[in-house]
């Protein structure tokens, strides 16, 4: 039984969270006889945790990380798309699961899974999701709840006055993402807080399972 893990660059310039739990998820399947792929999306001078060599893990480089504003280019990795493609194409996978779906890179991953025959999973924070900074706190440093408003959005995000992305950058990247995660079999986030953003978001509360425990998600995956 195989399964491909793809973890994500994340909006900041410290290894994002989805390469430490891709690491001990990739462990908990692999104890449980699943034979584990690992695509960990990273940006230069990211550190990635190892893995046992019954982890077949591999890096793609996401580039340096852009300004907020660059909303379109930064959401958006057409070299992993294509990688996950031909590696689900040469090795049929049962399972996909994209984890720190939202956190920049390209939205399409569960998408593409359940297009090539695999079941998606994700495994997500809800400030990710709905939020292109990935925190739900605006430019003046307050708490966001208005992350369905692309007008708002494109005002905290613009660089200057002449580096305001467009208020449909928002839009596209919001519906590329929850087509996405509509897809999957399950979406798992860590808190009952990322629940309700996410239902708003668009997502079904009925995909929506709150689990820490990354060999409960390994069970999961393989039921």
């Amino acid at each position: 039984m195989r399964v491909m893990l793809v973890s994500s660059p994340g909006a900041g310039t410290e290894s994002h969270w989805s390469h430490a739990r891709a690491a001990v998820v990739a462990e908990c399947l692999s104890a449980r006889g699943a034979t584990v792929a690992w695509v960990a999306v990273a940006r230069p001078g990211q550190s990635l945790p190892p893995t046992s060599p019954s982890v077949a893990a591999r890096t793609l480089w996401a580039g340096a990380l852009l300004k907020p504003h660059r909303v379109a280019a930064d959401s958006q990795h057409l070299p992993v798309e294509v990688a996950v493609t031909q590696a689900l194409r040469e090795a049929p996978a049962r399972a996909v699961v994209h984890l720190g779906a939202g956190a920049r890179g390209s939205p399409n991953i569960a998408w593409l899974a359940e297009r090539l025959g695999a079941a998606p999973f994700a495994v997500v924070r809800a400030a990710e999701v709905v939020c292109h900074r990935g925190d739900l706190v605006d430019h003046t440093g307050v708490a966001c709840e208005q992350f369905l408003d692309a007008q708002r959005c494109r005002r905290c995000c613009a660089g200057s006055w002449w580096q305001r992305p467009g208020a449909d950058d928002f839009r596209n990247r919001g519906d590329l993402l929850a087509g996405s995660l509509l897809v999957c079999s399950t979406v798992f986030t860590a808190s009952e807080l990322d629940i309700a953003p996410l239902v708003a978001f668009g997502l079904p509360r009925r995909s929506l399972v709150v689990a820490t425990d990354p060999d409960v998600l390994a069970a999961a995956i393989l039921s």
